[in-house]
């Protein structure tokens, strides 16, 4: 029998269809798993006329991972930043995935508490740096995908063992 996870999914909105791109890829992996049953929630499941804050509270609060795709426009959001980002950095209740969706400059730029975190991007031989998802291309995108798969199911077995 599978695990019932539910995965909240912060970014950026100037990063949306980027965001979305990356989300479809990773559903694709994701929905095959042998151990675990993924709900993804993110900002687009709030219906007209609910209240949005409250909403994003209540997703928060009910999860049991967070995504959070990285991005200039994601480290710049002061909302992000006050009322997402402190359920998985400040509290460490919830498992966090930090996921490079666009470049960041690791050493210049504020990563509001994600400093001490292993971020993920794409590395492979030929690359002369890791990759952010919007660096990468074609069959690197279906990898970085894979690859986040991997590291998202190998955190979720960890914490279980816990």
């Amino acid at each position: 029998m599978k695990k019932n996870v539910t995965v909240f999914v912060s970014y950026a909105r100037a990063n949306r269809d980027l965001a979305t791109r990356f989300l479809k890829k990773f559903k694709e992996q994701a929905a095959p798993s042998k151990q675990y049953h993924y709900t993804f929630w993110r900002d687009n499941d709030i219906l007209v006329g609910e209240k949005w804050h409250e909403e994003i509270q209540y997703a928060l609060g009910e999860c049991d991972v967070g995504l959070v795709l990285l991005s200039p426009a994601f480290l710049g959001s002061q909302y992000i930043q006050n009322n997402e980002l402190p359920n998985f950095v400040k509290s460490g209740r919830k498992s966090l995935i930090p996921v490079m969706l666009q470049p960041i400059d690791l050493e210049r730029h504020d990563l509001k508490g994600l400093q001490q975190t292993h971020i993920f991007r794409l590395d492979r031989p030929r690359f002369a740096s890791p990759k952010a998802y919007g660096e990468c291309s074609g069959a690197h995108r279906d990898q970085f995908a894979l690859e986040v798969f991997r590291q998202v199911e190998a955190r979720l077995d960890k914490v279980a063992r816990k």
